[in-house]
């Protein structure tokens, strides 16, 4: 028998009916002028217009602003990167000057605002000028204390002064030996030997005048020493040279001659402005004379307590200053 045919089998497509057909451009102008919708100038005409409406866009669209730089930027583009040398010298003159100027103010300031102590004045002890006493060199003890005495009483000295005088034996300056020996004074020979050379004679402005003898000490021990054996006739040797007479204070103190004779003068210990002292009481407890080493180098011997407190702050180092 002849074979059936199949009746579901279908012809074969070919390659070109497999593939998809390819669009471009062209192909679909030619499909739309085959079916006779538009003609090529409708397409070109079209094709113009989408052209200019592209460039008009473009035109209207502004173009992009360039970045400029900031204010900041341009500042910092102008400041140097390093100050010159003079400069920096003169910053620095100018800041030590300013600090200068304020520290002046400032302190000027405080010293005109800060109170000022009280100034204390204490009296004026000013040492004139020096007067001269000569003794001729032939006085017994009374004529050269006579004449001493007499010369002193000729010359006021202000109130709180000082008054010193030169002494002179026989036209030289007398010397500590031969003023002890002038007046007879018995006064140990190391005591002589431990005082200096030239004796200062003077006067305080107090109370109507109040004298004063002044020696410079050369050895401190052996003049202490001496001064104490020496206090049994002080009095009597030189007591008259600066008007203090013991007997006649003792007739004055006692009614009868009993009680004048039981009397005595003693010397005792005493502070006076925090330096040591010997002063000499009479019987009624006042001090009518005394004697002090203001400093190791300076001995004063006189007749109030008032004196030597000038004296220790107007003498020292064996002189009047």
């Amino acid at each position: 028998m002849p074979p059936q045919p199949n009746l579901q089998s279908k012809p074969e497509a070919s390659p070109q009916d497999e593939l998809k057909r390819i669009r471009t451009y062209e192909s679909d102008v030619q499909e739309i002028m085959q079916r006779g919708q538009v003609s090529k100038a409708t397409i070109a005409i079209a094709a113009n217009e989408k052209q200019v409406e592209r460039e008009e866009e473009q035109e209207a669209t502004p173009p992009p602003t360039p970045a400029t730089p900031t204010k900041v930027f341009n500042m910092s583009n102008s400041i140097p990167l390093a100050l010159t040398h003079w400069n920096v010298r003169l910053i620095l003159l100018l800041s030590v000057a300013v600090l200068a100027v304020i520290s002046i103010g400032v302190g000027a300031f405080f010293y005109i605002r800060s109170p000022k102590a009280p100034v204390v004045q204490e009296p004026k002890t000013t040492v004139p000028k020096t007067n001269t006493i000569a003794l001729q060199g032939g006085e017994k003890r009374a004529g050269a204390i006579t004449a001493i005495q007499r010369e002193m009483k000729n010359i006021s000295v202000p109130q709180n002064q000082l008054q010193t005088f030169s002494f002179t034996l026989g036209g030289v300056p007398i010397t500590t030996p031969s003023l002890f020996e002038t007046v007879e004074a018995s006064a140990p020979t190391p005591l002589v030997r431990a005082l200096g050379t030239t004796p200062t004679l003077g006067l305080h402005g107090f109370q109507g005048g109040q004298p004063f003898l002044l020696f410079t000490v050369l050895s401190y021990d052996h003049a202490f020493a001496g001064m104490l054996a020496w206090e049994e006739t002080m009095l009597e040797d030189f007591g008259p040279l600066f008007d203090v007479l013991p007997r006649t204070i003792l007739e004055n103190v006692g009614s009868t001659t009993s009680k004048a004779l039981g009397n005595r003068i003693a010397f005792k210990d005493v502070i006076i402005r925090n330096k040591d002292a010997r002063a000499a009481f009479d019987p009624e407890g006042t001090i009518i004379f005394l004697y002090s080493f203001i400093d190791k180098q300076t001995l004063v011997l006189t007749t109030k307590e008032e004196t030597l407190r000038v004296l220790q702050s107007k003498a020292g180092g064996g002189r009047v200053k």
